[in-house]
């Protein structure tokens, strides 16, 4: 069991969560078959990602303005699972080191090795489609964030540090970082915040509600909409933002609420309703809800396209009192003495990193914190005012 598992649910595997089950028996499996053959293996998973190549490049030469293989770890990871699942790779030009690879995979796979498809956040730095081997980390498309990477790389999957998205404001961080998104909580559409709890707005403009993947939905159930809830209690998205998505939308059959304010009670009043129904549950209602997801972002990605949303300019965030900080250019203060950042060693450099993302997250767990805070003050004001409503009580009796 991994220890970045989902909201403490251990005996939940979400879609594509990249840990490692019957850990033990992979270790004597992987022992056995994968670890004395792993230039072979790669040999033969090389191999496979130059065939696959070929036609992948020809049917989406460009996506998003990036050239293959750039941002399609996904395409390449699946049309590689597609081919092995196959068991026909008579099509494959095969080296001798390949062939021995090819061997040493299928005697595991026989034996019961387990190879499954995954999808985390790795290192930090982006969101990252690859393989669970046995107890490693299979990567096929390595070179697809920076080309000058090898094709394929195979660690042990810990060393790999691929881990779950444990939560929105963890996929919101990472979607920042890569995808250069602007997020914010869907206070547009409360029906279906609870499934899809984001709205992201792209460089150019391009707006989508997230996250319709199998994994986010998946956590989104496990978490009986606790995760949704989280960031739709944060404060109302912008109101201009509202009003162009509201006109973006047109006609529709879910109701929308008149402003953001208003959607944001809504959103988290859909999130207890479905709790309390427990819909959870019911895998088809988070489908149904997920299919009308589809078809609202091809409404906005028709309208974003045609008139990109322009975000007004925002003010910087307000600075962060933390123990490690940047100051004057190039300069970091840590317990009110100054370094300098050009001197720092890789590893000092890792551990200041550290220490910012820690801050950050500690920043998110005192605004949570204040917003649990608020809401239990008004779940208590309003018990207050219906316990004095109750009939039969007498306030004279009262003392």
């Amino acid at each position: 069991m991994s220890k970045h598992s989902i909201l403490n649910v251990t005996d939940v595997m979400l879609p594509f969560e990249p840990r490692i089950v019957d850990l033990g028996r992979q270790t004597v499996l992987s022992e056995r078959h994968l670890l004395p053959a792993l230039l072979e293996l790669e040999a033969f998973f090389l191999a496979i990602r130059l065939h696959v190549d070929l036609t992948l490049e020809r049917a989406q030469p460009v996506k998003l303005g990036k050239t293959y293989p750039l941002g399609q770890c996904l395409e390449i990871s699946q049309a590689v699972m597609r081919l092995l699942e196959q068991g026909d790779v008579s099509a494959v030009r095969l080296s001798d080191a390949a062939v021995a690879g090819r061997k040493a995979f299928a005697a595991f796979r026989k034996a019961g090795g387990a190879f499954r498809l995954v999808w985390g956040d790795l290192r930090g730095e982006f969101f990252q489609n690859a393989f669970q081997l046995g107890t490693l980390y299979l990567d096929v498309s390595n070179d697809t964030v920076t080309p000058a990477k090898p094709k394929v790389e195979i660690l042990p999957f810990e060393q790999a540090r691929l881990i779950p998205i444990a939560d929105y404001r963890h996929f919101a961080r990472i979607s920042s970082r890569y995808w250069k998104h602007r997020v914010y909580p869907n206070h547009v559409l409360p029906e279906l915040a609870p499934y899809c709890p984001l709205i992201h707005l792209a460089a150019d403009g391009v707006l989508a509600i997230m996250d319709c993947t199998e994994y986010m939905v998946g956590m989104t159930r496990a978490g009986r909409f606790a995760p949704s809830e989280a960031v739709l209690s944060d404060q109302p998205m912008p109101a201009a933002l509202f009003q162009y998505i509201v006109q973006a939308l047109g006609e529709v059959k879910l109701t929308l609420p008149r402003t953001a304010e208003e959607g944001r009670v809504m959103a988290l009043r859909a999130c207890r309703e479905y709790r309390s129904k427990r819909c959870y549950a019911v895998p088809r209602h988070g489908a149904k809800l997920v299919m009308a997801t589809h078809e609202i972002n091809r409404s906005l990605l028709h309208a974003s396209t045609a008139q990109p949303y322009v975000a007004p300019s925002e003010p910087p965030p307000t600075p962060v009192k933390s123990g490690a900080g940047m100051n004057a250019p190039g300069k970091i203060t840590i317990n009110g003495t100054e370094f300098s950042a050009a001197a720092m060693s890789e590893e000092a450099r890792r551990n200041f990193d550290m220490v910012r993302v820690i801050d950050d997250k500690l920043v998110e767990l005192q605004r949570d914190l204040e917003i649990h805070q608020a809401a239990r003050n008004a779940y208590i004001e309003a018990l207050v005012k219906s316990l004095s409503a109750a009939p039969g009580r007498d306030p004279a009796t009262d003392g």
